[in-house]
């Protein structure tokens, strides 16, 4: 049977697991699938999952193949995946710290409580429900209400809050209608300011009445006690006041104001000594709710909820200061924050004391700092103005005693309007009149592609609660000529009824589904939001003016009314004009409102919202005037209730837009810095998109944010630490509400600052001004991919100049710029006015080339002059860096048993120690303020040369061991018994870790092999050998032994130290020339071989082959073994050597011992003889300790050597 009801695959990013599982139900019920085996549900499930889920479910179940998994076994598995139970805890605690968001009803608010206590079990969920409403409720005055009823259940508390809504908006209905302009009468205030103690006494009673019920209320609602005594927040045996003697009554215990006895008569003189000194400290008292005209309708209501704002922005003391305007507020205040950073130099001293006492409308106090008259500017005016300054982060309230200075009067949520701004409109009365426009000009028409064949859908059920509100809408677009009935259409589309806020239905045609499979999209692009916004100028006054029904002002041909049909409950009907939800509508629409509007300056049209700047007043008004005066030959009609005129700011495309330039929207700026920490990847993607909508806003974006894009990778698992958070929290304090980006001007030159960080590039686009100021236009950053992290700094810094001209083309491209970098190398190899070197890399060569078709001036500017652009001195997040291992030769060794750490073993080691996992810790968080203990005393001293790779802490090239780790890397340095002062050299050149010597002089001395071969005293220094200017110009040879009956011969390097070490089966002449012969073919022949008078020596043969090679043979002082010191030395030390090997196989201790020493620093050079003999490090076991020698081993190579 084919399906009746379609459903749609599983989305994780906007459904959870058990909701879809219910609907998979629901389609199963739908469709008479219920009673089917569950083989066939497995089935139908996994056809209609989709593609993500579907191969989820292969890798749960794998090695078994999901199509033969049972059902039961593929819910459970997929539902540990995606919905694994939560916890208890966190979702209590999630529960109740769920508050009523801002505009969110009671209905809203109730659902996601519900939803919220899914996970809780909580025994009685309406108790809890009830609790969380009453205590999470925003309106205070509903939520007192609630608190005061003796008998509250979760029933009464909805239908209270609900009711309180209600009552709201038909309050709000009555206002509207009742107050469509507003009176600039002067408006009373709470004022609690006496004349004189007679008149002031009845208030004085009323006012701390009031204050003591308050108290009182506040008290019982929380639950707290009530002192007898004094009526305090404690307990009686707490009080101050217990042996205090009324002064009503006169009995003792209590005081006056909680007495209970029937009121005395006191006498007049008592009175008055007490009301003159309460009105000594009186003050006044202005309430920022509730001021009301004189005919009692309230204008301003600052504790609605759903009260929009509306800002203006005005100089104080030359400084622009947005500031939202307040008729219930009867005075204009500013937070000291505010105005220290508008008037720097201001100080608390210069402002007036004050008598003023302020109150919001929860009735708490707000501190005041003082009063001040500041110079003010705004349109045309320009005077002091008094202005009240308050302790603390608030908004700048502009209040009813500025709106005679500054002409302002209020009549409509987004209008301040004047002479003109009324003159216009009746000017204009046709376009502003609220009827549906009709475009005089071509009708439209769209093109369907002819392979595709017409589809005729069914009309969807309308809900019974919308059916009248459907209709009405329908009667409403026949009416306006939108629509037209007809029997029958080749082209039937189904209609969907989204509620808007307002509670009417928008009729929605689902195109989607029909013809725009088969439209034939139109060329014309969409513009770019940034491009719009750049092309303003620098406008200072704006108009916003918005298309009523836009799509639907343009007629369209039969066959595309044909094509755009929709099918009601009502029938079918034609749409006669162009409708919302087809395809390219849009680029249609876009195209004619900029074919109409060009050549208008200060003129910028996106779709339905057409924004206008300028100037000056009269030159907004003129602007206006030529696109009202177009829009009226044109039949487009504006809907005046959305229309803003003459305004110092316009939101528009999520931008907030003013004579100082472009801000992000506050909406935007809480929903960002409100977001709440992610729980998984779906979270953190979810708020990096809405981060990226300001990016341009975002310096050091890249740079700061990389720990979260990191955490993105598909190879990277879910873990959330501190470092994490950190990211988190900083990246959204980069966006505040003072950022800003002034507008695009082509008169003005251009700067483009560039910097690159170990992991991000970053580039800031500015403006000078004639002052040398450098204001920003744009910012842009990004992270670096793996193969760009490996670039050298000097391409680092190359690639973030092409990337910064490539991201700002259109602003570059056909002007003169200067392009500033702190890499000072760059200006010999871009600098555009200098000739390209010879010899470059590839990549720098086409980089070049690529430059070279832009006209810039290549300046350096120092990093610290470079702040704003500097993400690598100003990053405040270090982060590992995992580089790709480098493709590197491995020299092929005998694997030695003193090798069985690597830089693996050291990184996960160091992150189980204690003391180095809390210093990696602080590098990247930022070290604290000392003293510091012991055990990081030695790493404090050594902060700044501390760096960290792959997990590894490292002092300048040397790998820090952990605890765990040394007894291991001892024995690694252990290897041939080298001395103590060699066991030190070697270790200095690979490890470190506190008081590292003396655990290697300890680890010598317990060594019972070198102890019983320590050495004798040193003999009396015998004849001193010029140093030889090369290696392998001077070698000295002897023979050893017998030695546990075996003869060794020596070879010593006298330039670079470095030995040989050979086991004779003989000691005759032709074995010591088959030896030499070996050495000299891999290292050369020396000018000069020393030796002693052994008869193999002297030989006339060894003579001959010496001769023969061109060798200068030298011979010792007979008798005097000394002479010959190199070998001797080198003899002494090789017998100790051999001494400590143990018994076993000679050739592998004897190469065990000459790689040690081949490796080791030798005291005399400095260096090992590697180096100075082959001109390189020797690669050991001991390298694998540091990260940047990590090479792509087979698993268990790290141990293997064990």
């Amino acid at each position: 049977m084919a399906s009746l009801v379609p459903l749609p695959p599983f989305a994780p990013a906007s459904e959870s697991w058990d909701s879809y599982l219910a609907r998979f139900d629901c389609y199963l019920q739908a469709n008479e699938l219920t009673a089917v085996s569950k083989d066939r549900k497995r089935g139908l499930f996994l056809s209609l999952c989709g593609p993500e889920v579907f191969e989820t479910a292969r890798a749960l179940v794998a090695p078994e193949a999901v199509q033969a998994t049972p059902w039961d076994t593929i819910q459970e598995k997929l539902r540990n995946h995606y919905a694994p139970k939560p916890s208890k805890i966190a979702a209590r605690h999630a529960f109740y710290h769920r508050n009523q968001a801002e505009g969110e009803s009671i209905n809203n608010y109730t659902t996601a409580l519900r939803q919220a206590a899914m996970h809780c079990e909580f025994r009685d969920l309406d108790d809890a429900l009830m609790d969380r409403i009453v205590c999470g409720v925003r309106d205070i005055h509903l939520q007192r209400r609630l608190l005061a009823k003796p008998d509250l259940t979760l029933q009464k508390a909805i239908e209270e809050a609900v009711a309180s809504e209600a009552a709201e908006r038909s309050a709000q209905e009555i206002r509207k209608s009742s107050s469509p302009r507003l009176a600039r009468e002067p408006v009373p205030v709470h004022h609690e300011e006496a004349s004189s103690d007679e008149a002031s006494s009845s208030e004085d009673d009323d006012v701390h009445q009031t204050k003591r019920e308050r108290r009182k209320f506040q008290q019982k609602s929380k639950g707290q006690p009530e002192c007898a005594g004094c009526g305090g927040n404690h307990s009686r045996a707490k009080c101050r006041f217990r042996d205090a003697i009324c002064r009503k009554c006169s009995r003792r215990g209590h005081i006056a104001k909680v007495c209970r006895s029937a009121p005395s008569d006191t006498p007049p003189s008592s009175t008055r000594k007490s009301k003159s000194s309460l009105q000594s400290a009186k003050e006044s008292c202005f309430a920022l709710t509730n001021c009301r005209c004189p005919s009692g309708t309230t204008i301003g209501q600052t504790d609605s909820p759903t009260r929009r704002k509306l800002n203006i922005t005005v100089l104080i003391e030359g400084a622009p200061c947005d500031m939202e305007i307040d008729t219930g507020s009867a005075l204009s205040i500013v937070s000291w924050s505010t105005i220290k950073r508008l008037v720097p130099r201001v100080s608390k001293r210069q402002l007036d004391s004050h008598r003023v006492h302020l109150r919001d409308y929860q009735g708490n106090d707000i501190p005041v700092v003082g009063v001040g008259r500041f110079r003010i500017a705004f349109k045309d005016f320009s005077g002091l103005l008094r202005l009240v300054v308050v302790e603390g982060q608030r908004p700048s309230l502009l209040g009813l005693d500025w709106f005679d200075a500054l002409g302002l009067e209020v009549t409509g949520i987004n209008c301040i309007s004047n002479a003109e701004t009324e003159g216009l409109v009746k000017d204009f009365a046709e376009v502003f009149d609220g009827t549906l426009g009709q475009y005089t000009g071509t009708p439209i028409s769209f093109s369907l592609d002819p392979q595709v064949a017409p589809i005729n859908l069914k009309p969807r059920r309308v809900p019974f609660a919308l059916k009248a509100k459907v209709d009405e809408q329908l009667d409403k677009l026949i009416a306006q000529g939108v629509l037209e009935p007809v029997d029958h259409a080749k082209w039937e589309t189904p209609i969907v009824t989204p509620v808007k806020p307002d509670g009417s239905v928008r009729i929605c045609a689902d195109y989607k589904c029909t013809i725009n499979k088969a439209l034939q999209q139109h060329a014309y692009p969409v513009p770019v939001v940034q491009h719009l916004l750049h092309s303003l100028g620098e406008g200072k006054v704006f108009a916003k003016l918005d298309l009523a029904q836009a799509y639907q002002q343009l007629p369209v041909d039969d066959a595309t009314a044909e094509a755009q049909t929709i099918v009601t409950h009502r029938g079918a009907f034609r749409c006669r004009r162009l409708q919302f939800g087809v395809s390219v509508a849009p680029g249609i629409f876009q195209s004619l409102m900029e074919r109409l509007l060009q050549g208008l300056p200060g003129v910028v049209p996106y779709f339905d919202d057409v924004l206008v700047s300028a100037d000056s007043h009269q030159q907004l008004f003129e602007r206006l005037r030529a696109v009202l005066t177009r829009f009226q030959e044109a039949g487009l009609k504006v809907k005046r209730e959305k229309c803003q005129i003459a305004v110092p700011q316009v939101e528009f495309l999520g931008y907030l837009i003013d004579a100082s330039g472009l801000h992000p929207t506050t909406s935007k700026i809480r929903a960002i810095q409100q977001a709440p920490t992610p729980k998984n990847k779906t979270e953190l993607q979810a708020f990096l998109g809405l981060l990226n909508f300001y990016n341009m806003f975002l310096p050091h974006k890249a740079t700061v944010a990389e720990p979260l894009h990191r955490l993105l990778s598909t190879k990277t698992p879910w873990a959330w630490g501190h470092r994490e958070t950190a990211a988190f929290n900083a990246v959204k304090a980069l966006l505040s509400s003072d950022s800003v980006l002034v507008q695009y001007s082509e008169s003005r030159p251009l700067v483009l600052a560039c910097d690159a960080s170990p992991f991000g590039i970053g580039a800031v686009l500015s403006h000078r001004f004639p002052d040398g100021r450098e204001a920003p236009l744009a910012y842009f950053s990004r992270t670096l991919s793996p193969t760009e992290r490996n670039y050298s700094q000097l391409d680092k810094e190359a690639l973030a100049l092409v990337a910064g001209v490539k991201r700002f083309h259109e602003y570059l491209y056909g002007r003169t710029f200067d392009l500033i970098t702190d890499h000072k190398p760059l200006l010999g190899l871009l600098a555009g006015d200098r000739p390209t070197p010879p010899v470059l890399s590839p990549r720098m060569l086409r980089w070049t080339v690529f430059l070279a078709a832009y006209h810039y001036r290549l300046i350096h500017r120092p990093g610290k002059s470079m702040g704003h652009a500097d993400a690598l001195s100003r990053c405040p997040l270090p982060a590992f860096v995992e580089d790709p291992a480098p493709a590197s030769s491995l020299l092929l060794i005998e694997d030695l048993p003193a090798a069985p750490v690597s830089a693996a073993t050291v990184a996960s080691a160091s992150a189980q120690d204690r003391t180095i996992s809390r210093v990696l810790n602080w590098m990247w968080r930022g070290w604290p303020q000392g003293p510091f203990a012991s055990e990081f005393q030695p790493f404090a001293t050594r902060q700044h040369e501390l760096s960290a790779h792959r997990g590894c802490l490292l002092w300048g090239d040397r790998v820090v061991i952990p605890q765990g780790l040394r007894q291991r890397v001892l024995e690694a340095l252990h290897v041939g018994h080298p001395g103590i002062v060699k066991m030190k050299a070697l270790a200095r050149c690979y490890v470190w870790w506190p008081n590292m010597d003396d655990a290697i002089t300890a680890w010598v001395s317990a060594c019972q092999a070198c102890q019983e071969s320590r050495p004798a005293p040193p003999a009396a220094k015998g004849h001193t050998w010029e140093t030889p200017k090369t290696p392998w110009s001077r070698v000295h040879i002897d023979l050893a032994g017998p030695f546990h009956g075996r003869t060794f011969m020596v070879v010593v390097d006298a330039y670079s130290k470095w030995l040989e070490v050979a086991l004779m089966p003989s000691t005759t002449t032709e074995a010591v020339i088959r030896v030499l012969r070996g050495l000299f073919a891999t290292h050369g022949c020396p000018d000069v071989l020393v030796s002693d008078n052994g008869p193999q020596f002297t030989s006339g043969t060894f003579e001959r082959y010496l001769l023969g090679l061109g060798i200068r043979h030298a011979l010792t002082a007979p008798f005097h073994p000394s002479s010959n010191g190199q070998a001797e030395r080198m003899v002494r030390s090789t017998k100790e050597a051999l001494a400590r090997l143990d018994r076993g196989d000679w050739h592998e201790r004897v190469a065990e011992y000459l790689f040690a020493q081949h490796i080791s620093p030798h005291a005399a050079t400095g260096r090992s003889p590697a180096e100075l003999l082959v001109g390189r490090r020797l690669r050991s076991p001991l390298d694998r300790l540091h990260p940047d020698f990590a090479v792509a081993e087979p698993p268990g190579c790290a141990d293997a050597t064990r």
